[in-house]
């Protein structure tokens, strides 16, 4: 087990001409996810070959707690990483480098030995929220965002470190490494410790301004013994290590084969969508709904902005998210509506018989929690006899774009220079709704066509770091997603606002 602090160089291509080196790379990108482990190969150009994926449900053993054995966690990896080679049937060692896209927040700790001190942490934990309601309450995280750029989560690094001096004092003691989860995977695969400067930037231990740790954050916080547990910080696409004879063996990878920092997930989402500049805003909807844009510098603001490091070098990423998208349609189709409307061509023409009807109804997409007033949860306002599931079909389409907006409409106004969004995330499929969401915005949208977008970007990472590429702006330039464009309506536009001044009247009533 070592940190990365000599050039590592790996021998795998060696006395492999550069023309068939060209004619046989493929790249490897990991997706850690919440929820669902993948792993897609790639061609150098971002064409999917297969893409293998294991569920990997969190374990809650008290209310609040999201955990995972990091032990478990490693052999699922392995097993994704083994399948997509089974099934693409190349040759391992077309398989040129490797990279990561992964959820943020949490903590995978590691002790001296570089041993899991427990269960790693998710990005769903709570276990630390009466931590950073006092936080709030005592002026911590006024004093903290300064330097962190950071608004405080329960999931936080530093809040589960503060909870595990509190509740278990013994873990906090024997933690040696802080990582984030693809930090962990990487270990195991290399033996090298790294953290990866996307996802470390986030973690409320690291300055954006300055590019490093802040020892005055964990000072902040109460946790000054974690400024000796901090890995040193690589880029994106900087190589981290090689994979070990060990790894190889476990997970099919040649040995030797080259493996690269990675990014966080919101980050490779604005990667496969193109997104490299301020003009352009990155939206994701799925579980979450996701606003992001890259600056290439801090913008000054009145409002808590979280940035952090973009993986294109002298680039910073800006982005709000919430769990308030399409989560909250699969929960209400699940248990209300008729079977057949899980089919999203079904659902679609119920949205749009909804939609030629005069509708009042007010859906709040709050069940996993309100980006608006923390108070809030979700419910439906308006309802009559004679409304049918078209009716509540549509209201909960809509509901979903304003919640999006909530966030969206931040981060557009940071210098209202944004002149398109691209779209990513399951609501894509219907057309009708990216219809409502470009006329809600009215800017236009681009929907990527992109399946996987975490293990794409990753795999593009992969090829940058070997040098495939030169750089992340080439490799955009040549892996363009194909498009599918949709221009506002200003008619539609001014009767959404009119119904979203209303969504948050009512909601402000209500809280």
């Amino acid at each position: 087990m070592h940190a990365i602090g000599l050039k590592i160089r790996c021998d795998k291509q060696a006395g492999i001409t550069h023309k068939e080196q060209k004619m046989n790379t493929f790249f490897m990108g990991v997706d850690l996810g919440g929820t669902v482990i993948k792993a897609g190969i790639y061609s150098p150009e971002g064409q999917e070959l297969v893409v293998a994926e294991c569920p990997f449900p969190t374990e809650s053993p008290q209310a609040g707690f999201s955990e995972r054995n990091m032990d478990m966690l490693w052999q699922a990896t392995c097993g994704v990483i083994r399948d997509a080679i089974h099934n693409s049937r190349l040759n391992p060692t077309q398989i040129a480098g490797v990279s990561f896209s992964s959820h943020g927040k949490g903590l995978y700790l590691l002790d001296k030995n570089g041993k899991p001190v427990r269960n790693g942490i998710v990005s769903s934990d709570s276990r630390a929220q009466n931590i950073v309601d006092e936080w709030h309450q005592n002026g911590t995280a006024k004093h903290a965002y300064p330097l962190s750029l950071q608004q405080l989560w329960a999931s936080h690094p530093v809040s589960l470190l503060c909870w595990l001096k509190q509740h278990e004092p013994d873990n906090y003691r024997d933690g040696r490494y802080v990582l984030m989860v693809h930090d962990y995977i990487r270990y195991r695969l290399t033996d090298q410790i790294t953290c990866e400067e996307t996802n470390i930037s986030g973690s409320q231990l690291y300055n954006p301004t300055t590019s490093n740790y802040d020892p005055k954050l964990c000072q902040l916080f109460g946790i000054d013994e974690v400024s000796e547990k901090l890995a040193p910080v690589i880029n994106s696409a900087e190589l981290a290590g090689c994979v070990t004879h060990q790894a190889a063996k476990a997970c099919g990878l040649v040995e030797g084969t080259p493996v690269f920092g990675g990014f966080f997930d919101v980050v490779g989402a604005a990667l496969a969508s193109g997104v490299s500049q301020q003009d352009k805003l990155s939206a994701v909807a799925g579980t979450w709904t996701i606003s992001t844009r890259v600056f290439d510098k801090i913008m000054p603001a009145d409002y808590p902005y979280v940035w952090g490091k973009y993986c294109i070098p002298g680039t910073y990423f800006v982005h709000e998210g919430s769990p308030t998208s399409a989560s909250n349609l699969a929960w209400f189709t699940r248990h209300f509506f008729n079977q057949r409307l899980q089919d999203y061509k079904v659902l679609n023409e119920c949205v749009a018989e909804g939609a030629t009807r005069k509708n009042d109804i007010l859906f709040f997409p709050w069940l996993y929690g309100s980006n608006y007033h923390s108070n809030l949860h979700g419910g439906l306002l308006g309802l009559s006899s004679h409304h049918t599931e078209a009716d509540i079909a549509y209201a909960i389409y809509q509901g979903i774009v304003f919640s999006h907006l909530l966030h969206q409409d931040r981060i557009v106004g940071i210098d209202n220079l944004t002149e398109a969004i691209r779209f990513t995330g399951g609501p894509t499929q219907s057309a009708l709704w990216m219809q409502m969401f470009c006329d809600a915005s009215n800017l236009p949208v681009e929907v990527v066509d992109v399946k996987q977008s975490g293990c794409q970007a990753a795999a593009l990472c992969a090829a940058v770091g070997t040098g495939y590429y030169s750089g992340f702006d080439t490799a955009i330039a040549s892996s363009t997603p194909k498009i599918t464009e949709y221009q506002p309506n200003e008619i539609a536009h001014q009767q959404l606002r009119d119904k979203f001044a209303r969504f948050k009247a009512v909601a402000d009533a209500l809280s």
